[in-house]
C-alpha cells in the first residue's frame, strides 16, 4: 500500500508490481466500506490485495439485514489483503 485517506469511506491505493510503470493498472484504489471488521493494512506493507469492480446499480446481498440492495457507486471496494510473508523451507513432515 502506497497511500491512504482516512475519511467514513476511507480510500487505499496499491502498487501493482505486477504492471509496468507506465501502465494505467499499476495503481488501484480501492473504498473501505464502513461495516469492515478485518485487519486494515498499512502503508509500505507488500502483499495480495482482494477486491471487487461493481457498477452502481447492481444488486448484493447486505448481511446485517438480510435484504439485496443496490450499490449507489460505481467502485472498487477492498474484500483482503494477505501480508506477503517469508517462505519457510519445510524439509520434515511430523504426521
Amino acid at each position: 500500500m502506497v497511500a491512504k485517506q482516512d475519511d467514513f469511506y476511507p480510500l487505499f491505493v496499491f502498487q501493482n508490481l505486477d504492471e509496468q510503470e507506465n501502465s494505467l493498472l499499476r495503481y488501484i484504489t480501492v473504498t473501505l466500506l464502513p461495516n469492515w471488521n478485518g485487519k486494515i493494512p498499512e502503508i509500505g506493507e507488500i502483499g495480495f490485495l482482494s477486491c471487487e469492480y461493481v457498477d452502481a446499480g447492481e444488486e448484493y446481498y447486505q448481511r446485517s439485514t438480510g435484504n439485496t440492495e443496490q450499490y449507489k457507486y460505481t467502485s472498487c471496494y477492498f474484500l483482503n489483503f494477505i501480508k506477503e510473508q517469508e517462505k519457510q523451507q519445510i524439509t520434515d513432515y511430523k504426521f
